[in-house]
């Protein structure tokens, strides 16, 4: 699926689920941003400070927050590294599921 088609099929749920807000599409797209930087490789890695960059996110609340419901709703998958100098580990998962 191609980066078009995977911010439609997110904006098509996020437009049935009244939890999705400004932050999580801005997270989104930041990780979009990152798999096509990775040749669009599964999985791939992405430091927490870069996405909270790019996305425009400023509370780590609000980044781990917007994280857990992008997991939760089956978009991605995340393995944190807790090494200051390893990036995390993110899978972007297909998303064909109908709001």
């Amino acid at each position: 699926m191609g980066t078009t088609a995977q911010l439609a099929s997110f904006l098509k749920l996020a437009s049935g689920n009244r939890r999705f807000r400004q932050s999580h599409l801005s997270l989104y797209s930041a990780i979009l941003m990152y798999h096509d930087k990775a040749s669009r490789q599964n999985p791939f890695r992405v430091s927490r400070r870069e996405l909270m960059k790019h996305s425009a996110i400023r509370s780590y609340a609000t980044y781990h927050k917007c994280m857990g419901e992008l997991i939760a709703n089956g978009l991605i998958e995340y393995e944190p590294s807790y090494h200051p100098n390893l990036a995390s580990r993110v899978t972007l998962l297909e998303n064909n599921s109908e709001p």
